[in-house]
């Protein structure tokens, strides 16, 4: 209601005008007015969490302010079935000119169809304007080619209970802990059995948890050689069998999640992503953290520099067919900005990792345990490998990574399952 009535009133507004002028002037003035004078409405496509569209009302009225007639007209979709409205709209003609993709899987997938435009007028080192979010620019391309624009990084961290680590007289986890020590700290850590179980380690049920070994080291999930990813699932395996760690048919059978574990109290490390930290401050709002928790750097392998996470990104685009494209990238562009970031870092984790946005991050935030160097002082690997077969590879690593993990295969014949799966499926 807020954008689509702007337009209406200055239609009014014209008409009102025009009927006291001769028609003479009214076909001067129409003449005279360029099409760049005339005000533009840019419809744009998101999903609708409260968060979500919170942070773009707050831009859109920023942008607005700083661009005199542009507006922006929202049009909002269930977050569940977002992808599938976002396909068809692109694909059936629908009359949209930018849009936020709500994963890479979907991002691949339309912009090598040639739904997106290609934004590679703005992936130039001269603009300033993007410079917070350039670094994420090459991972983001297909066939050399850039459409989406970064506005929101997740990686991973490693979340603790303080608590529980002071009752032990155990020390906090460090910031350059290894995956194998990570394995040992979490065994030390768990303790007691039935109610009173005291876990080391809770993790979700993705495939990411174990591939990231392979990841972190360099290594590809398309490349001949997947060995790498072996000690990963090896790693993630022997936490659920020493009892460290639920099972992953235990987390089924309770439909267990990461953050309601750990405000159980009863866990005493969780990995997971760098959205966290905004779920434990609302949670300490809504008084449902009863205990003191850190945060550090994600566990990483031997060798490996520590702070290396992989990230994904979650990008704008504009749409290939748009009425009104170089307006709407004026729009996606200033959300990637400075400006805008600091913005999205009032209600996400932001790309930019300029200081302006990090402090305006860090303000969002009561409790000081929250690690800015593992938020933004990382070294960034791609959890998902922007090719062919990007949705096809992530069945494939949940469904055998699952069976090694229930015990019905060996991580070495899930793996090499991966690869002949893979050349098989993936054409």
């Amino acid at each position: 209601m807020r954008n689509w009535l702007k337009p209406l009133i200055g239609i009014m507004a014209s008409a009102v005008l025009l009927a006291g002028c001769g028609s003479s002037k009214t076909d001067n003035t129409a003449a005279n007015t360029s099409a760049s004078e005339q005000a533009v409405a840019i419809k744009f496509m998101l999903w609708n969490d409260s968060a979500s569209e919170r942070m773009y009302d707050e831009l859109a009225q920023a942008f607005e302010a700083n661009n005199p007639g542009i507006t922006i007209d929202f049009t909002k979709s269930d977050a569940n079935t977002y992808s599938e409205r976002l396909t068809v709209t692109l694909t059936g003609g629908g009359e949209v000119d930018a849009f936020a993709f709500k994963s890479l899987d979907e991002y691949y997938k339309l912009a090598s169809s040639g739904r997106a435009l290609a934004l590679n007028d703005l992936a130039t080192a001269d603009n300033t304007e993007l410079s917070g979010v350039q670094s994420f620019f090459n991972d983001l391309k297909i066939n050399d080619n850039l459409y989406g624009l970064p506005f929101r990084s997740d990686g991973w961290a490693l979340y603790y209970n303080k608590d529980l680590f002071d009752q032990a007289g155990v020390a906090y986890p460090g910031d350059d802990l290894t995956w194998e020590q990570y394995v040992e700290l979490a065994k030390q850590m768990t303790s007691g059995s039935g109610q009173d179980k005291i876990y080391g380690s809770f993790m979700p049920d993705w495939p990411q948890t174990w591939y990231s070994y392979g990841q972190q080291l360099g290594s590809s999930l398309y490349s001949d050689n997947l060995t790498p990813y072996v000690e990963g699932l090896k790693l993630r395996k022997e936490l659920s069998e020493s009892g460290a760690q639920p099972s992953v048919a235990e987390n089924k059978a309770t439909n267990a999640h990461y953050r309601t574990a750990f405000l159980t109290g009863k866990y005493a490390m969780v990995v997971t992503g760098t959205w966290f930290p905004g779920m434990l401050e609302q949670d300490q709002k809504d008084n449902k953290l009863s205990f003191n928790w850190g945060m550090t750097y994600v566990p990483h392998p031997p060798g490996v520099q520590k702070g290396t996470t992989m990230t994904a990104v979650v990008v704008h685009a504009v749409n290939s067919d748009s009425k009104h494209p170089e307006e709407a990238k004026k729009w996606i562009s200033f959300i990637s900005s400075e400006e805008g970031q600091k913005i999205v870092a009032k209600y996400q984790t932001p790309a930019s990792a300029a200081d302006s946005v990090k402090d305006q991050y860090k303000a969002t935030f009561t409790n000081d345990a929250v690690n800015m160097d593992a938020i933004f002082n990382i070294t960034s690997v791609p959890e998902r490998e922007l090719r062919k077969g990007i949705t096809q590879m992530n069945t494939i690593a949940t469904e055998e990574g699952e069976l090694a993990l229930l015990g019905e295969l060996t991580p070495e014949e899930a793996i090499e399952n991966i690869k002949k799966r893979r050349d098989q499926e993936i054409q």
